[in-house]
């Protein structure tokens, strides 16, 4: 029997362990210095996506059931990272039958001789005193034959007519037209949180800003209702003509050189199309805008 002599085992050298350890320190100074900010886009992307995705399901639901459906962003001073789902109860349709019942809706417009609007009345004529006295701030007045709808911040007068201060008032879809009159409307009680319906939170460190106008959402009853009418479009009032959720981390700087990754939840108000943009620094809205332009 041959036997053959053991070769001694190859060990790693001094100088080929201290290049393995170099190595692994570099590529540990790379991830610590770039996995916060993969993490905190990541955040910052999941908060929107949930957005988006509960705005869809709002939008949804309102065209599924004919009636008002929306979120609402409960606020901790300047930064909401809670949601809820709401609804806007039907308070009545007092006019389901047409013109014979002879309850309307009127828009009276004033201009100058410029043809500038100088002032808006809107007014229903036909109620009772029962149906006029259920109709109070911050129920919605739905207009089908304009495809818009309007949240009433005050009323006056009645029962007919029952005066009407809106929010928003359907200047484009009337153009030039000074006088306007349906006779197909529905009214629709303040918004409340669907029954059984939990609360919802964002992902941690992501936040919706609502400071500085950031986020142009409405206070209403203390918190900021996202409300989408049975027809898609949006009846949260607003001046822009589209509703803008600022997304960035709290914890971070407030300015957008050194605040993070910062993202834009937007909703186009004529049609409610939802969708996500970043930040331009040199028009913070401009990319959001665009992203629902053709819808």
């Amino acid at each position: 029997m041959i036997r053959t002599a053991a070769r001694p085992r190859r060990g790693f050298t001094l100088i080929e362990m201290l290049v393995v350890i170099g190595l692994i320190v570099f590529l540990a100074a790379i991830v610590m210095a770039i996995g916060p900010g993969v993490l905190e886009k990541d955040r910052a992307v999941a908060a929107v996506n949930q957005l988006e995705g509960a705005l869809q399901i709002a939008r949804s639901k309102a065209v599924r059931d004919n009636l008002p459906r929306g979120i609402r962003l409960l606020p901790n001073g300047t930064q909401a990272s809670e949601y809820q789902y709401i609804e806007a109860p039907p308070v009545f349709v007092p006019n389901p039958v047409g013109p014979a019942a002879n309850v309307y809706v009127q828009f009276e417009y004033t201009t100058n001789a410029g043809g500038q609007v100088t002032s808006r009345t809107c007014t229903i004529t036909g109620l009772t005193a029962d149906q006029a006295g259920q109709i109070v701030a911050g129920s919605t007045l739905q207009l089908p034959t304009l495809g818009t709808g309007h949240q009433i911040t005050a009323t006056a007068g009645g029962p007919s007519p029952l005066t009407l201060t809106l929010a928003t008032y359907p200047d484009a879809q009337l153009g030039a037209a000074t006088r306007f009159r349906t006779y197909h409307f529905g009214l629709y009680a303040p918004p409340r949180p669907l029954l059984g319906e939990p609360n919802f939170l964002l992902p941690q460190r992501a936040t919706v800003d609502l400071a500085g106008g950031r986020s142009n959402l409405p206070l209403s009853t203390g918190n900021y209702d996202i409300l989408f009418g049975p027809g898609g479009n949006l009846v949260t009032p607003i001046g822009a003509g589209h509703v803008f959720l600022w997304v960035r981390d709290p914890t971070r700087p407030d300015n957008l050189q050194q605040g993070g990754e910062q993202l834009l939840v937007v909703v186009k108000g004529q049609t409610g199309a939802i969708g996500s943009a970043p930040i331009d620094p040199a028009d913070p809205y401009s990319l959001g805008r665009a992203k629902v332009s053709g819808h």
